[in-house]
């Protein structure tokens, strides 16, 4: 119940509900490129300042039971699309596919996150407007 209550108490922060949205989706795009993750979102938004708990959620979507599904799916969709185009030799191949996939994949996972969670928040914050409403 606590993580529950955790969870309503940052989609009501204060910002509109793209600045929330967005700051969701960039902390998963940081999350999925290999190498950044919470510490890389924390440092970015301390530099970007959006709502930074949302970032750092974001970047936890990359997590040790998600992660084999995110970097298995990064490679195969760079070997897909660029499959002719990398160099040979077995290392650089992989290295560079899976790379290419990441980017790829991690745009793909923040645009996704914006777009369902924007219409959440905006939902929650006129429910909770029309309930203050209806109590006053």
């Amino acid at each position: 119940m606590r993580m529950k209550r955790f969870i309503v108490s940052l989609f009501r922060r204060n910002g509109s509900p793209h600045r929330v949205a967005l700051a969701f989706a960039l902390g998963v795009a940081l999350g999925v490129i290999p190498g950044t993750g919470a510490l890389v979102a924390a440092g970015a938004a301390a530099l970007l300042r959006p709502n930074l708990p949302l970032m750092v959620a974001g970047a936890l979507v990359t997590n040790p039971l998600t992660s084999p599904f995110i970097y298995g799916g990064s490679y195969a969709l760079g070997h897909w699309l660029f499959g002719d185009w990398l160099p040979d030799g077995r290392i650089g191949k992989v290295m560079l596919g899976t790379v290419a996939g990441n980017v790829i994949l991690a745009l793909l996972m923040a645009a996704v996150s914006y777009l369902l969670l924007w219409p959440v928040i905006h939902w929650v914050r006129l429910r909770r407007l029309s309930r203050h409403a209806a109590g006053s």
